[in-house]
């Protein structure tokens, strides 16, 4: 096995993919050509090569050379999975760009449905919105089920007893013992999330909780009452003035790029494209107003820096692979400024940030009442298959968590490959863990202490060489646990 050879492939692959991902979701071009990129590089879906990888990290003894084999092995054994799917995926990443959905005699892409829907003011045209989005949503089925379907026979082909045993070992996550860990989130937060939400439906959307729906909730997060207050054009600089008080270029001289046009195909879910780590990197959002922009910039802006200051001497497994739930830590990092008030108040020039403050903290308890959920459903979803009465489990499970009614349609849209609710859940986790150590060690308001700028940098720089298990014990914060997470959100629900 060349591991020179494997590693030069990848980068090459990397970068083109990403390309390819980039113009595809930013609705630049209508239609994917992934597959042909996958082919090119076959050799990085062939299955000699990943069992080859997978048996050399197992006898690695030298533990730098043992933790960057395993997160190759990672990479080409979910890219074995992911060529086996790859004109199927492209289908499906092609026919959901042009897809239109007709309502009050109108066509929208179906890709501006979601932005329609929470802007729309009015329940009735609303709900129409959604039923006719559900419906296209529920045309995509057939081509998901066979792309999961076939997700598990290429598992079972290299000798996997299944698609959670696979996702198991490759990533080294328990999802069973993580499930564990995150199911109490539903129970310690019940009282104080039914509250709130039958406040916020009675009191934002005029709608009562028993008669709520999903689109209500797409409604009330849009916020609109928030609009005075969290304005567009005050975005940019409020998210980046901090990191200047830091002593962090937010530009990372130059290396990162803001998509912001709202393209009616780009996809209403923000993304960081990294073509070349960390010399390109290519923030994406598409602005619908409210909170959520906010959230969305700082989020992916938290992933931008992360990527744009990784050092460029880094292997690259330890650019490219490893555990996305660090990456997905410094996002939430970022976009946990909305419950910092001491921000809102200097850098978004509220007197009264209580209100915002407020909201945005019941937003983070919402998503992760539903991760919890989510990833109870596809530990059930990989276990029995993509068969039809999983979308009755997922429409329970869900509507239980949110405690609104929940649409059966989407159980098999609202997945990510290979567990990725679990990188968001042990990212939720460990960003309160470092939150805290920030508060202790750079006080209330780290993001304006010019010493806390040299520290995030020097995680940063790491790239994603370690877990963030390994990083919660290295910077002697512990095992992960709850316990901080549930205390932030309530002392900023009090």
């Amino acid at each position: 096995m060349d591991l020179d050879r494997i590693r030069d492939d990848l980068e090459q692959f990397a970068e083109a993919l990403s390309r390819e991902e980039y113009l595809t979701r930013a609705g630049l071009k209508d239609e994917s050509r992934a597959a042909a990129i996958r082919e090119r590089f076959a050799s990085l879906g062939s299955r000699t090569t990943f069992e080859k990888a997978r048996q050399a990290a197992r006898e690695a003894s030298e533990p730098d050379s043992a933790h960057r084999l395993r997160f190759l092995a990672e990479f080409l054994g979910t890219n074995c999975v992911e060529y086996q799917v790859r004109e199927a995926s492209d289908r499906l990443t092609t026919a959901e760009a042009g897809r239109t959905i007709a309502a009050d005699g109108e066509g929208i892409l179906l890709r501006s449905a979601e932005v329609r829907i929470k802007n729309e003011s009015d329940r009735s045209r609303r709900a129409s919105l959604e039923s006719a989005r559900l419906a296209a949503v529920a045309e995509f089925s057939t081509l998901r089920r066979e792309i999961l379907e076939r997700s598990r026979q290429e598992v079972e082909r290299l000798g996997f007893a299944g698609y959670t045993a696979f996702c198991q070992e490759l990533s080294g996550i328990d999802f069973a013992g993580l499930r564990e860990l995150t199911q109490p989130i539903l129970a310690r937060s019940l009282d104080m999330y039914r509250d709130l939400l039958e406040w916020y439906l009675r009191r934002r959307v005029g709608v009562e909780p028993s008669a709520a729906r999903r689109h209500d909730l797409a409604r009330l997060f849009r916020a609109p009452e928030f609009d005075a207050c969290l304005p567009p054009d005050t975005l940019r600089e409020a998210a980046e003035a901090p990191l200047r008080r830091m002593g962090i270029d937010p530009q990372a001289g130059g290396r990162i790029r803001v998509d912001d046009a709202p393209r009616p195909k780009k996809t209403p879910r923000a993304f960081v494209a990294t073509p070349r780590i960390p010399d390109e990197v290519i923030l994406v959002v598409r602005p619908g107003g409210g909170p959520d922009d906010y959230t969305a910039f700082l989020h992916e802006l938290g992933h931008a820096l992360h990527f744009a200051y990784t050092d460029p001497r880094l292997a690259v497994e330890y650019r490219r692979l490893g555990d996305a739930s660090v990456t997905e830590a410094f996002a939430f990092l970022l976009d946990g400024l909305l419950q910092e008030r001491g921000w809102l108040r200097r850098f978004v020039g509220l007197s009264q940030p209580r209100d915002v403050q407020r909201f945005a903290a019941f937003h983070k308890l919402w998503f992760l009442r539903r991760y919890a959920a989510k990833l109870a459903y596809e530990l059930i979803l990989h276990d029995k298959g993509p068969a039809q009465s999983c979308a009755d489990v997922y429409r329970d499970l869900l509507a239980g968590a949110t405690l609104v009614d929940w649409p059966r349609e989407l159980y098999l849209a609202d997945l990510d490959p290979f567990f990725y609710a679990a990188r968001y859940l042990r990212a939720w986790i460990f960003e309160a863990q470092l939150r805290d150590l920030l508060r202790k060690r750079f006080d209330e308001e780290w993001y304006r202490n010019d010493r806390t700028g040299p520290y995030l940098l020097a995680l940063w720089e790491r790239g994603q060489r370690h877990t963030v298990e390994e990083l919660a014990g290295e910077l002697g914060l512990g095992p992960l646990s709850l316990d901080p997470l549930l205390a932030q959100i309530s002392a900023d629900l009090a």
